[in-house]
């Protein structure tokens, strides 16, 4: 029991974590674009608490962390203000585009690092098959021996996976996520706001089934993850 509750207070870090990085990145990116509302809303920042959301970053997380080693949150919404954008229709999809491409180069930089310890620090092959392991919940793999380097190893390890959930999380086609706010750019008008008016349906119906749904992306992502990880 106590390491299990090691492994999920790791993950909610590196949830925490993953979810100020998504936003601080659509903050710099529409101040670069000409946008600096979020910025002098203090959102460009790595701090969580300029990001944090009570739903998204406490109760839906630890509603659901004790039942699976897969979890999703979100932070308050970045605010645009599209007029201030050099090229509106361009720059917004790109401001909001920045958050999923964060979390997807955050994965690569930390299986990066995790490639150059397994090949500069001896012994640390078998510390990645157990943190892989250990990530997921599996708690019958022993933890007796382990380097000093392994905190860090499952760190970085919850860095590749959280990320790579709320990656592909944020890219599904909903209203409420960066995936349904480009899909409603290029909606009819009508056909936008009807959409939009759909999201508390969308919600209810992604509460049962939309983690199956990002389960059909996710799984091959991370197994790719995976197989460059212990092979290169």
């Amino acid at each position: 029991m106590p390491l299990t509750y090691a492994l999920i207070i790791f993950e909610l870090v590196v949830l925490v974590l993953s979810i100020s990085l998504h936003d601080c990145a659509q903050a710099w990116a529409s101040n670069r674009l000409g946008d600096p509302t979020a910025r002098m809303m203090g959102r460009l920042t790595m701090n969580p608490a300029r990001h944090f959301d009570l739903l998204g970053m406490l109760i839906w997380p630890v509603l659901f962390i004790f039942r699976s080693p897969l979890i999703l949150g979100w932070g308050k919404p970045i605010t645009f203000t599209p007029r201030n954008f050099r090229n509106p229709s361009r720059d917004e999809m790109l401001a909001t585009l920045a958050g999923p491409a964060a979390q997807l180069l955050a994965a690569v930089i930390a299986l990066i690092a995790l490639i150059i310890v397994r090949h500069t620090v001896p012994g640390t092959f078998d510390s990645l098959v157990i943190a892989s392991q250990l990530a997921m919940r599996n708690l019958s793999m022993g933890t007796e021996g382990l380097p000093g380097i392994f905190p860090l190893i499952l760190f970085l390890y919850f860095c590749i996976l959280v990320n790579i959930l709320l990656f592909v999380f944020n890219l599904v086609p909903l209203p409420f996520l960066d995936g349904g706010k480009i899909l409603m750019h290029y909606l009819p008008f009508n056909a936008a706001k009807t959409y939009q008016s759909m999201s508390l349906y969308f919600m209810f119906g992604f509460f049962f089934f939309g983690f199956y749904i990002i389960q059909i992306a996710f799984i091959p992502i991370m197994t790719i993850f995976k197989i460059l990880l212990f092979s290169l």
